[in-house]
């Protein structure tokens, strides 16, 4: 099996890495899933989403996301969102990243890091993963 790749989404307002790495881990427009997100949660920029909210979204799309806790994931084959506080936040909100075999795509700043890099750096913690249905 190939490994996916990405075109990695920018997010463009505070509360919208999950609506910018949806749109990178499903490969459709941001607009487009920002639009469902907003049909579900009014106030998406404002607080972001929750792991329920982007399973229905996911499926609006066709897609079905699996949620799996930390000691489920294997970084180096699994893709899929993952969500995580890291330390640099201030606000305490979790932020979400696409995960694709060992490799994290960022919405924050577009950068590209290899998973264990990026979770050392952060000091990323509450680590799950919604995971892409095989």
């Amino acid at each position: 099996m190939s490994k996916p790749s990405f075109v990695c989404t920018r997010k463009r307002h505070r509360g919208d890495c999950a609506v910018a790495a949806l749109a990178s881990l499903l490969q459709r427009p941001y607009e487009e899933v920002l639009v469902a997100s907003a049909l579900l949660v009014p106030v998406v920029l404002v607080r972001g989403l929750n792991n329920d909210e982007i399973i229905k979204i996911a499926l609006k799309f066709g897609c079905t996301l699996i949620e799996r806790t930390h000691d489920e994931i294997d970084y180096r084959k699994m893709t899929g969102l993952l969500g995580a506080h890291l330390q640099h936040n201030s606000l305490g909100e979790e932020h979400a990243v696409v995960l694709s075999h060992g490799l994290i795509y960022d919405p924050e700043d577009g950068e590209v890091w290899r998973a264990k890099e990026y979770l050392k750096q952060f000091k990323a913690v509450d680590i799950d993963l919604l995971s892409l249905e095989d």
